[in-house]
């Protein structure tokens, strides 16, 4: 019961102070870690498109801002992710935003991901 008491105790203290510059980072982290295990267990459609996205996201923190807005609207539903996939890198049209080396890295992603994101 003890150590019941100290875990509910630590868990509130962790609540309390979650906003301070120094434990923020790290309860993000955990957050992420959560919902990544959550969507994992639920449903494989939804933990690919989830480590897609982050996927993405990280790969376009080297390029500019509408780059990375291309692919967070690219990567913000299944259904937007595989009509992108299909648009620019099955059939190759032009992408006036996104083209040459962030395309075919953004490509490489999505088809890594593409056999959990096309389950029935």
């Amino acid at each position: 019961m003890k150590k019941f008491f100290w875990l509910v105790l630590i868990i509130l203290l962790v609540i309390t102070f979650s906003d301070h510059d120094l434990i923020r980072p790290y309860k993000e982290q955990l957050f992420e870690l959560i919902l990544d295990q959550a969507a994992i267990a639920g449903d494989d459609k939804e933990a690919a498109l989830r480590r897609t996205r982050k996927q993405l996201l990280a790969l376009s923190e080297q390029w500019g801002e509408g780059q990375r807005t291309q692919l967070e609207k690219a990567s913000s539903s299944l259904d937007n992710l595989l009509k992108f996939r299909r648009n620019y890198c099955v059939n190759k049209d032009f992408n006036p935003i996104l083209f040459g080396e962030p395309l075919r890295q953004s490509c490489d992603v999505i088809e890594k991901n593409y056999p959990n994101l096309s389950k029935p």
